[in-house]
């Protein structure tokens, strides 16, 4: 598999939903990436390592950014943390983060700002500006918001093995279908496995 590690200031920045979901599509509110997928994580550590290598800024909708900044920012100094969850807490806290809200009146975590107007104005400025990809990564209903005004081109999705019977779809509904192609597939020693898939080319 190839990794884009450099970015090329020319092409167009991309909007990856990155995401957990169960296999019946729900997604977790204040999803927290599988930093930690039973006791021998190292291939999945190394696969989110090579998905965020492509991503300089991370989307969240209110609830998601509000539990984020609770739990990851204290895990970097924390002795009981695992040295990937360090890494992690240090990666959060540096990457630009956007969190679209109409309750928040302002936000204080390192490197993040607030969005209360038009997410389709937000996103087509962004992609106007130069750097990596962003990310959805928190919650499903941020996420539906992405999907249903047709924002997303790539679909990166974290798969638990597990039906949750009910939930916050992920995906919402878009009232049209979308054909994707996939683009690699991954299992892990632990349980689960990623999807990365993208729009097929018209």
């Amino acid at each position: 598999m190839s990794t884009e590690t450099t970015h090329d200031a020319h092409r167009t920045r991309k909007v990856v939903l990155l995401m957990g979901m169960t296999l019946d599509g729900y997604g977790a509110e204040g999803w927290i990436p599988p930093v930690t997928w039973g006791k021998n994580s190292d291939d999945v550590h190394d696969e989110l390592r090579r998905q965020l290598a492509s991503i300089d800024t991370f989307l969240f909708g209110r609830e998601s950014f509000e539990l984020w900044e609770k739990v990851w920012p204290a895990m970097a100094d924390d002795p009981r943390s695992a040295a990937f969850e360090k890494e992690f807490s240090q990666k959060t806290d540096a990457i630009q983060k956007v969190v679209y809200s109409k309750t928040l009146k302002s936000v204080r975590w390192h490197n993040s700002r607030l969005v209360a107007g038009s997410i389709a104005d937000d996103v087509a400025q962004m992609k106007r500006t130069n750097g990596r990809d962003v990310a959805i990564v928190g919650g499903p209903r941020i996420a539906q918001a992405f999907g249903e005004l047709g924002l997303i081109d790539e679909y990166r999705l974290w798969i638990h093995p597990r039906i949750a019977g009910s939930g916050t779809p992920l995906l919402g509904t878009t009232g049209t279908p979308r054909e994707l192609e996939i683009v690699d597939v991954n299992t892990f020693g632990s349980g689960g496995f990623s999807l990365h898939l993208r729009p097929k080319e018209a």
